[in-house]
């Protein structure tokens, strides 16, 4: 009965549903056609065409939900509004709404915002957009003064400049919120509750390890068990706080129910041997041997090295240096009393290429310090540290050579290498030690000594050489030396002379024993002859390269140097004369693109700090110490130059399209043409290549010249005051000898102010200036200053044009470099394999050894194959070129054939001789 009586009233409830549908429908469509004689009414006002009655109806029957549009603040959130009553019959049939327009119109557009699309039907929103004509002063008034008034409105979304100091003023807020809850975990981390063996959850836990996360509460017994060969850090809480203990050091309890600590051997966790006798395997036992210390990144371990015996034949073995290094660890003697872990090895190299300047006894107090930390005790020798250090590194680097690992050899620079940058660095200065011993590097980076004191010996007993500093114009530079006695001091060697490639991947180097003389760089030069190398980039080039030419004459077989052309760093020849720089700057010289001359500058920043340690070392282990950080640099620059010749491209194509605007606009300042300026240029360079006379000379022109001379030398020492200087003695030095030259300068501008027509700006202001034009250098009537700044923005714009192909032809190299070092690995692996198979040992290396070459072989040509995808793609997204776009894993199999690169040049001349790099068009091609 129930159910029936439920039944009936669901029923009648859908009845009154469908009655107020029908209603709804019927007041919607009253609505609409009020609604639309009101639009016809203003429609006709505007003198517009009726709106099609059978298309808007039919529009607004098809919506199903009506449309709402949110209204939000300035800050996005959403603003409440008042809801609006709906329309029903009562309302559309009142006589207001006939006799009154204005609330027709009122409420037609209101009940019309939820019911009908204003995308389909747009000429009822007419109203909204074309406003009455006399209202447009209004509107104009009110828009003008509504922005008066944002003058102090602050702009709610931040810039990106003020983001950053936003974020950061949040995130210190939230530090100092979050930072009394840490301080109260620190707290609770170091409360000793008692709580269960994890393990075995029966008894009380007294020992938490730090490396058996996520079970790391132990008690007595199953700490002994876990730990009895394994070297963890280890906590007790039996004092009532957490107690850090060494790995020898045991808890137990004793018959009062007390604990003790025990002390005990631990043997060093070492891979067993699987077979010492022709007896079963399963019958060798290991039993404690002779002590020994090892050294890993968590400082000391007091250990036992295993030894191992037979039961059954009693045949024992003690450990060995092979198994031993099998299982990471490195020897400090051949009696293995002190052993490394190779980990701490690395991390040292890694550490003294982020830092050069910290010392190895740095590194082991930091070690003593962690082993302290850990509970444990004991020194580290840091001596001993070093040597091993150099042990296990020049192994490595063996395997690299076989490897066919070229450290030393930039790849975006063969076979064809642009410039080569050559300078003296007088800080990797030596002092002299009793004992000196050559090093295990000598001669892979830094050049013998014995080879580089026979060529200078050979050099000055075949030429005859002036002492003294070289004078360029009115500078002297003490690099521009040709012979140096050989100074009686406590110094070893005087500094080093470094050569790197534009890519500032270190080449060459050799030890200075005379200063920066002449001879280091042609030594240098003549080292690195065999790279095609087309610019030599030194500071004094000015002087260097007469200096060789007349080498040359006495030396002929020195004569291939002179095909190199001579290259003025760019910075440097800010300090020389304008003619100097006119000639020989590295801006003006064609075919050199970018290139600064001053890549050695970085490198020496680098091997400066390294300075620091390597002054007190004996000569064999500043050698090796120098060689090692010089190759960890080039194999991260190695690793970056794909990134780093993208980045040039991209900078030099936007820079190119700026500087051709300044250049328009220099045109259009002065009203010249382009030959113009090319008539220009060369009147600039016939005036640098003459010689200026130094004959009948008054007074006016030596004031001039000192005038000149002191303007040079104050800004050279300015320079040379850190870069040439490493201690705040020296500095003093350099400080008082400008304060007494600066005290002369300004003296000579007043005297030649004095007597001059056209006065001097003050000393300050032309010591301020990099490149000071002066009036007695320059021509009244043809304006040297004015036609000089268009031949330096003409030049920039060559060399930026050189440049663009210059990269691409690197970008070529580098990716051929790839593409042959995979295919020469290719080669090696087959040779390995075919070795292997037939069981040769034509290299001198055992079964074992030749096996692990293999998988080395195969470990390095896996990360080549990822370096190569990498580089792919970076230069494919930068040339946006198909070549490298469908180029697919497979493709890494092909010779160097099957990838060509064709240069299309103008003239079909040889492909082998060097082209002008402005007249080249790169294209790709597979």
């Amino acid at each position: 009965m129930a159910s029936c009586q439920n039944s009936g009233f669901d029923q009648l409830c859908q009845e009154a549903a469908n009655i107020t549908k029908e209603l709804e429908l019927k007041a919607a469509s009253a609505a609409l056609e009020a609604a639309t004689r009101e639009a016809e009414q203003i429609l006709q006002t505007f003198n517009l065409p009726p709106l099609n009655k059978r298309k808007t109806k039919r529009a607004c029957s098809s919506l199903l939900k009506p449309v709402s549009f949110v209204e939000r603040d300035e800050f996005g959130h959403l603003v409440p509004k008042r809801r609006r009553p709906k329309c029903t019959k009562a309302n559309i049939s009142d006589g207001t709404v006939v006799n009154n327009p204005a609330a027709t119109s009122s409420l037609s557009l209101e009940s019309r915002q939820g019911d009908i699309d204003h995308d389909e039907i747009p000429s009822l929103s007419f109203r909204t957009v074309c406003p009455a004509v006399e209202d447009i002063e209004t509107l104009h008034q009110e828009v003008e003064d509504l922005l008066a008034d944002t003058e102090d409105i602050q702009c709610s979304n931040p810039t990106s400049s003020n983001a950053w100091s936003v974020r950061m003023a949040q995130t210190k807020k939230k530090w100092a919120a979050l930072r009394p809850e840490m301080v109260e975990c620190l707290l609770t981390a170091e409360y000793t509750e008692i709580r269960q063996c994890q393990h075995c959850r029966l008894k009380q836990s007294v020992i938490r390890c730090k490396d058996c996360i996520p079970k790391q509460l132990y008690c007595v017994e199953c700490d002994i068990l876990a730990h009895e060969r394994k070297l963890h850090n280890r906590e007790t809480d039996v004092e009532g706080f957490f107690r850090p203990i060494s790995p020898t050091t045991l808890v137990k309890v004793d018959i009062d129910g007390k604990f003790q600590f025990e002390e005990k051997d631990c043997l060093l966790p070492l891979e067993a041997p699987e077979q010492i006798c022709n007896c079963a395997t399963d019958s060798t036992v290991v039993s404690e041997g002779k002590r020994a210390i090892l050294i890993g990144i968590d400082g000391r371990y007091n250990v036992r090295l295993p030894h191992f015996m037979c039961q059954k034949c009693h045949m024992s073995r003690a450990t060995s240096i092979p198994l031993l290094i099998k299982s990471g660890y490195w020897p400090a003697t051949a009696s293995c009393e002190t052993i490394y872990k190779i980990d701490v090895f690395v991390s040292y190299d890694h550490m003294k290429l982020a830092a050069p300047g910290m010392s190895r006894q740095s590194f082991t107090g930091l070690l003593e310090q962690r082993t302290e930390f850990f509970g444990r005790e004991g020194k580290i020798c840091a001596d001993a540290f070093q040597r091993s250090f150099f042990e296990w590194r020049y192994c490595q680097f063996e395997i690299d050579q076989l490897c066919g690992l070229k450290v030393f050899d930039c790849p975006a620079c063969s076979p064809f290498m642009l410039a080569v940058s050559v300078d003296g660095n007088r800080k990797l200065y030596r002092f002299k030690r009793g004992h000196e011993d050559h090093g295990l590097f000598e001669g892979v980076f830094v050049c013998k000594d014995e080879d580089v004191s026979k060529f200078v010996d050979y050099i000055n007993a075949k030429t005859k050489h002036s002492a003294g500093k070289g004078v360029c114009g009115s500078s002297q530079w003490s690099a521009a030396r040709e012979s140096v006695p050989k100074k009686i001091n406590k110094l070893d060697e005087e500094g080093m002379e470094v050569a790197v490639c534009r890519h500032g991947v270190l080449l060459r180097s050799l030890n200075m024993m005379r200063g920066e003389i002449f001879a280091y760089p042609l030594f240098l030069q003549k080292e690195l002859t065999a790279k095609n190398v087309q610019f030599m980039c030194t500071d004094v080039i000015c002087k260097y390269w007469p200096y060789l030419q007349r080498i040359v004459k006495d030396c002929p077989e020195l004569s291939p140097l002179l095909d190199m052309k001579p290259f003025l760093s760019v910075m440097h020849a800010k300090a020389h004369s304008w003619k100097c720089e006119i000639k020989w700057g590295g801006r003006n010289q064609e075919g050199a693109g970018t290139t600064l001359g001053e890549e050695v500058e970085q490198v020496n920043s680098f091997l400066s700090r390294t300075a620091i340690c390597s002054k007190y070392m004996t000569k064999g282990a500043r050698t090796d110490m120098i060689t090692i950080q010089a190759m960890a640099w080039n194999q991260r620059k190695i690793r970056k130059l794909a990134k780093a010749l993208s980045l040039r491209f991209k900078k030099t194509k936007a820079k190119i399209q700026e500087e051709s605007l300044n250049l328009d606009a220099i045109k259009t300042d002065l009203a010249v043409t382009h030959d113009t300026l090319i008539d220009w240029t060369n009147e600039i360079q016939q005036w640098a290549d003459t010689a200026t006379s130094e004959e009948n000379t008054d007074s006016q022109q030596v004031l001039q010249k000192t005038i000149e001379t002191l303007y040079v030398s104050i800004r050279q020492r300015k320079q040379d005051l850190y870069r040439q200087s490493d201690g705040n003695k020296r500095r003093h030095k350099l400080r008082r000898k400008i304060l007494e030259e600066k005290a002369k300068f300004c003296a000579a501008v007043d005297d030649y102010n004095r007597a001059a027509t056209e006065k001097l700006q003050s000393a300050d202001t032309i010591l301020a200036s990099e490149s000071y034009a002066w009036p007695w250098v320059l021509d009244e009537r043809d304006n040297l200053a004015t036609k000089k700044k268009a031949f330096d923005q003409l030049m920039l714009l060559n060399r930026l044009t050189e440049e663009e192909c210059i990269v691409l032809k690197e970008i070529r190299n580098h990716w051929k470099s790839l593409t042959r070092e995979h295919s020469l690995l290719n080669d090696l692996l087959s040779h390995v394999a075919v070795e292997i198979k037939e069981n040769k040992q034509d290299c001198g290396i055992s079964e074992n050894g030749i096996l692990g070459l293999h998988s080395l072989l195969k470990k390095r040509l896996s990360y080549l194959r990822s370096h190569i995808s990498s580089v792919r793609q970076l230069y494919s997204s930068v040339l946006n070129c198909e070549v490298f776009e469908k180029m697919k894993d497979d493709d890494l199999n092909m010779d160097e054939e099957d990838i060509q690169y064709v240069l299309e040049y103008e003239d079909d001349d040889d492909e082998e001789e060097e082209e002008e790099e402005d007249e080249a068009e790169v294209s790709f091609k597979i």
